[in-house]
């Protein structure tokens, strides 16, 4: 007789989501099949529509989620009142490559999502907060006269690129890069905030903080 107890929709829906998500993350949005996330959850393909209507919707919402999880984990580190702002770019970055290295998905989820046009398909009002509070942190560091007055654009592209062709190239397979600090998420975010004060910070005084990491 079998005991175990029976899952919960509830907890069917979540374990949708996440092997959504890694399919997603490994096949994109056109070479994902709703079969494979049937069978990876261990469920019929017609129970998935109990949950989700279609293939799109679905999409939506594992980026939902996705983004909910980043704001939740990145929100605190942007909101401390009488920090420095260069050492609120320090603490946010560090959190930043915390986040991308424990969910290496979400950056194969935003990589495919660009790359086809995807990510149209991404609800706006989740993918806004979190670039919200990075500009709020630059905005500020500008107006007490520490940042220059650099676009938001450049620096998220420096955030974003660097951080998914660190986490997405074989950096050990390519002869240029053998030696680099591969794997070492300190030296990475330390490179990385290195890059972000170069670009953003004006060198005055006590503005170059530490890291502290």
């Amino acid at each position: 007789m079998n005991n175990t107890p029976p899952q919960e929709p509830h907890d069917t829906r979540g374990r949708i989501l996440r092997a959504a998500r890694k399919q997603f993350a490994r096949n994109g949005y056109a070479g994902t099949r709703l079969d494979d996330i049937a069978v990876d959850v261990g469920i019929r393909r017609p129970s998935l529509f109990h949950h989700f209507k279609d293939k799109s919707t679905l999409y939506q919402a594992v980026w939902q989620q996705a983004m909910e999880e980043q704001d939740r984990q990145l929100t605190p580190y942007f909101e401390q009142p009488g920090t420095h702002p260069v050492e609120l770019l320090h603490l946010a970055t560090d959190a930043w490559v915390d986040y991308a290295f424990a969910n290496p998905d979400f950056i194969y989820l935003s990589l495919y999502a660009v790359a086809s046009g995807q990510s149209a398909e991404i609800p706006p009002e989740t993918a806004i907060q979190t670039i919200d509070r990075w500009q709020k942190l630059i905005e500020r560091g500008i107006k007490e006269g520490v940042f220059n007055p650099v676009p938001l654009v450049d620096c998220m592209s420096l955030i974003a690129g660097m951080t998914s062709f660190y986490l997405t190239t074989p950096n050990n397979n390519v002869p240029q890069l053998v030696g680099s600090y591969t794997g070492d998420r300190v030296l990475f975010a330390n490179r990385l905030k290195l890059l972000l004060s170069t670009l953003l910070v004006k060198p005055q005084g006590d503005n170059v903080l530490p890291f502290r990491r």
